[in-house]
C-alpha cells in the first residue's frame, strides 16, 4: 500500500472516530423522531451555514466541478454557480415563510393549501425517489475512489452506505450539521492551499500552454448544456426539503434568513477552484477519464498529506451529504405517507416511528447503492434528479404558496405533465429541446388552466 493511500486511510480512521464522538453527543438532540429531523431546534448560524455548504462541497461542486473542468474548462463552474444561486433564491423567496410556518417537508405545504392526500403523496414519492438518486450520485464518488486505488468499486459503495446508515440512525440532523461544519472547513482550506500549490509548481503557465483556447471560455458549450448545468440545480433550491429541515432547525429567524445567503456567497466564490484542479489534471493527462481526474491529481501529483486530506474530506462530505438526504427521504416516508395517510393517529408511538425511520433509511440506501453501480459521472445523475423533482413539484408547490386560486386538480395535472414529459424525454420516446427545464412551461400552463376550470363554486362566484 502506497504512502498516499496510508495517509488517506489514516485520515479516514481519525474522521470516523470524530463522527462517532459527535454521533454519541448528538443522541441528546434526537430524543424523538421530530428531533431527529430538526436537530431539536438547535441550529446556530455556524451549524446551519456548515450544513448548507456540506450539501454541495466535496461531491457535486468539488468532484463534479473537477470533472466538468476536465471536460469543458473554466465553463465547468456553471454547475457550482447553480448550486450557489439555489441557496440565494431560497433565502429571498422562502426562508422567512418556511421558518414561520414550520414546514418540514414539501407535502406539509400541499396538505395545508390543497387539503387532500393525493398531492402530498405524489410529491412525497417523487421527492423520496429524487433523494435516492441524489444519494446514488454521492456514492459514485466513493466508488470511483476505491476503483482508482485498485479496490472494487462495489466495496467502496457498500462501505460508504454502511457508515452513512449507522451514523444517520444514531445522530440525526444535529450530527449531520456538526460533521458538515468540520469537513467543509477543511475542504475550503485544503482546496485554497491546493490552488496555491499548483501555482507554485508553474501549473497555470503549463495549463495555458497545453489546453486549447476554448478551455478559458466562460460558455464553451451550447445554450442547452449551459441551462442543464445551471438551471435545474438553481431551481431545486425552491423545493429542497433539506433546506426546509435546516430552516425549521434554526434557533432564530435571523439564522434562517441569512444562513443560505452566506452559504451561497461562499459557494459562488469557491466554485471555480475545483474546476481549475480538473483543468490542471487534463493538462497533465490529456487521455485520463474525467470521472477520476481529481483523484489522479490528488493521489499522483499533490504531496501525500495535502492530497490525503482532500480525498478523505471528499469522502467524508459524501457520507454526510448522504446522511441529510436519507433524513429528508425518511421524513417523506414517515411524516408524509405514514402519518398523513396510513396512520394519522400514530404520532405518539415514538418507538414505532423510530423503527420505521430506520427501516426507510436502510431500504433507501440499498436502492441508491444499486443505482450508483450503473453510473460513472455524478453531475448528469444529479441534474436528472433535479429536473424530475422540479418538473413535478416546483409548479404545484409555488402555486400553493403564492396563488390563492390554485386547486388540487391543477396541481395533479401539472405533476402528470411535468414528470411525464421529463421521463418521455429521458427514455427517448420524445426529444425535447432544453429538456432539463422545458417541461416546467407546459406544466405551469396546465396548472393555471385546470385550476381556473376547477374553482370551488363559492370562489368562482366571487
Amino acid at each position: 500500500m502506497s504512502s498516499r493511500v496510508l495517509v488517506i486511510v489514516g485520515i479516514m480512521v481519525v474522521y470516523l472516530i470524530i463522527m462517532l464522538i459527535i454521533g454519541i453527543r448528538g443522541r441528546k438532540y434526537s430524543a424523538s423522531n421530530k428531533d431527529v429531523m430538526t436537530a431539536a431546534g438547535q441550529g446556530t448560524m455556524l451549524l446551519v451555514v456548515g450544513s448548507y455548504l456540506g450539501s454541495h462541497l466535496g461531491n457535486g461542486v468539488v468532484v463534479g466541478g473537477a470533472q466538468n473542468g476536465a471536460m469543458y474548462g473554466i465553463g465547468g463552474l456553471w454547475y457550482g454557480a447553480g448550486s450557489a444561486f439555489s441557496y440565494l433564491l431560497f433565502a429571498v423567496v422562502l426562508a422567512k415563510l418556511i421558518y414561520k410556518k414550520g414546514y418540514l417537508t414539501l407535502p406539509d405545504i400541499l396538505a395545508e393549501h390543497y387539503g387532500d392526500k393525493v398531492t402530498a403523496v405524489l410529491i412525497a414519492v417523487l421527492h423520496c425517489g429524487a433523494m435516492i438518486g441524489m444519494i446514488a450520485g454521492q456514492i459514485i464518488a466513493g466508488k470511483l475512489l476505491f476503483e482508482y486505488i485498485g479496490l472494487p468499486g462495489t466495496l467502496g459503495a457498500m462501505i460508504t452506505l454502511l457508515i452513512v446508515i449507522c451514523y444517520c440512525a444514531m445522530s440525526g440532523l444535529w450530527g449531520v450539521m456538526m460533521t458538515d461544519v468540520i469537513q467543509t472547513s477543511v475542504i475550503l482550506v485544503v482546496t485554497v492551499v491546493s490552488i496555491f500549490w499548483i501555482m507554485s509548481q508553474g501549473g497555470f503557465d503549463m495549463m495555458s500552454s497545453v489546453l486549447p483556447a476554448s478551455s478559458y471560455e466562460l460558455v464553451p458549450f451550447d445554450a442547452e448544456t449551459m441551462i442543464m448545468m445551471f438551471g435545474p440545480g438553481m431551481l431545486y433550491g425552491l423545493i429542497s426539503a433539506l433546506s426546509y429541515q435546516r430552516t425549521v432547525s434554526c434557533k432564530e429567524e435571523k439564522t434562517a434568513r441569512l444562513a443560505p445567503v452566506i452559504a451561497g456567497v461562499i459557494i459562488l466564490g469557491f466554485a471555480v477552484l475545483p474546476v481549475l484542479i480538473g483543468m490542471y489534471g487534463r493538462a497533465l493527462w490529456p487521455e485520463a477519464e474525467a470521472g477520476t481526474i481529481i483523484f489522479k491529481v490528488l493521489m499522483e501529483q499533490f504531496p501525500p498529506v495535502l492530497g490525503g486530506l482532500m480525498v478523505a474530506c471528499i469522502c467524508a462530505a459524501v457520507m454526510s451529504t448522504c446522511d441529510g438526504q436519507l433524513l429528508a427521504g425518511s421524513a417523506n416516508i414517515v411524516n408524509d405517507i405514514y402519518l398523513k395517510v396510513i396512520n394519522p393517529d400514530g404520532h405518539s408511538d415514538e418507538k414505532k416511528l423510530t423503527r420505521l425511520t430506520t427501516i426507510s433509511t436502510v431500504v433507501m440506501g440499498i436502492i441508491a447503492m444499486l443505482i450508483s453501480l450503473s453510473f460513472t459521472m455524478m453531475v448528469p445523475l444529479l441534474s436528472l434528479c433535479y429536473s424530475l423533482l422540479n418538473s413535478g413539484a416546483l409548479v404545484m408547490v409555488m402555486g400553493a404558496i403564492f396563488w390563492k386560486k390554485s386547486t388540487k386538480e391543477g396541481a395533479i395535472a401539472s405533476f402528470v405533465v411535468g414528470v411525464g414529459l421529463t421521463l418521455l424525454n429521458y427514455f427517448h420516446v420524445i426529444t425535447l429541446p432544453y429538456a432539463s427545464v422545458l417541461p416546467l412551461v407546459p406544466a405551469a400552463i396546465v396548472f393555471v388552466i385546470v385550476s381556473l376550470m376547477t374553482q370551488p363554486k363559492e370562489q368562482a362566484a366571487v
